[in-house]
């Protein structure tokens, strides 16, 4: 996807070290966990802590509980602006967004007292 597909996008660089440690960073469960997936994420979080730290951003609440459905429920990242998809299965959870069973939208997912509810009601075993 190149510039002209993302016009609300603009470029920016950063020296070839910072890059370098970004991809390192990357490859940690730290940096799955929190749904950062590439060099742009990283970077959008960094500037974003930088200007609420400075007084110029204000954050929403990182996480939203958007719908529930049958199997899944759905939970609006705010800080990655995607909606993640948290599908609760015979084994385990599961995340779309960040391809993984442990990760910020499952541990969320399990704090919304619907959802909670209506797994208790079908006697889904957290684990």
């Amino acid at each position: 996807m190149g510039q002209k597909d993302r016009p609300e996008w603009d470029k920016v660089n950063v020296p070839s070290a910072m890059i370098e440690l970004i991809e390192r960073y990357l490859e940690t469960d730290l940096a799955k966990q929190r749904g950062l997936k590439n060099r742009s994420d990283v970077a959008t979080e960094g500037v974003k802590l930088v200007l609420e730290r400075d007084g110029m951003y204000g954050r929403r609440s990182r996480l939203e509980h958007l719908n529930m459905y049958n199997d899944h429920v759905k939970v609006i990242d705010n800080e990655m602006d995607r909606i993640a998809s948290v599908y609760f299965k015979e084994n385990g959870v599961f995340c779309d967004l960040c391809e993984d069973s442990v990760c910020i939208h499952t541990d969320f997912s399990y704090s919304i007292p619907e959802v909670i509810k209506a797994l208790d009601a079908r006697g889904y075993k957290r684990k």
